[in-house]
């Protein structure tokens, strides 16, 4: 498998996942996704908004678009916006990310933020924003077990994607 093709896969199974994540979000009662949980952040809405500001933040700064003024703000009761907007910006970057050739995913871009300064190519930054958002949907399924949901919990790990047309 050359870089092109694991890249092209790589984004299309972070679209995949997460819409299976919100979907089964989206059949819970809304209150769950606002309720405290033990987690890098307190509620699963908020590790919802972590996810799409981080997906829109790298899908910009690796199209070598201006972040300067980047908005990190958070939102109160808007989980279903959240989640629909998590998956357009998943897609979007799907076909972003899967229009690179060999030359475009081995460029290497220059990260000069206050809270990380360096140099990777293109392809490390889209394998860093996937990794990223499969961290955050391993801790929603996490929060929801603590939470109390036991039933259909998606299984949105990398084989999975791989066995859905199988």
């Amino acid at each position: 498998m050359g870089l092109v093709t694991l890249i092209s896969n790589y984004a299309e199974f972070n679209a995949w996942a997460n819409n299976k994540v919100t979907h089964r979000l989206s059949q819970l009662d809304s209150q769950l996704l606002y309720q405290k949980t033990f987690s890098s952040f307190p509620s699963i809405d908020l590790t919802l908004q972590h996810m799409l500001r981080t997906q829109k933040f790298w899908h910009l700064f690796i199209q070598r678009q201006d972040i300067s003024a980047f908005d990190w703000s958070v939102f109160e009761n808007k989980a279903e916006q959240i989640m629909s907007e998590l998956n357009t910006q998943s897609e979007a970057m799907k076909m972003t990310f899967s229009a690179y050739d060999e030359n475009d995913l081995t460029e290497k871009l220059q990260l000069n933020m206050p809270w990380a300064k360096n140099e990777c190519s293109r392809y490390e930054y889209i394998l860093h924003v996937v990794n990223h958002s499969t961290f955050h949907r391993g801790q929603i399924i996490t929060m929801l077990r603590s939470l109390g949901i036991e039933k259909n919990i998606p299984a949105t790990d990398y084989n999975m994607f791989h066995c859905r047309t199988a």
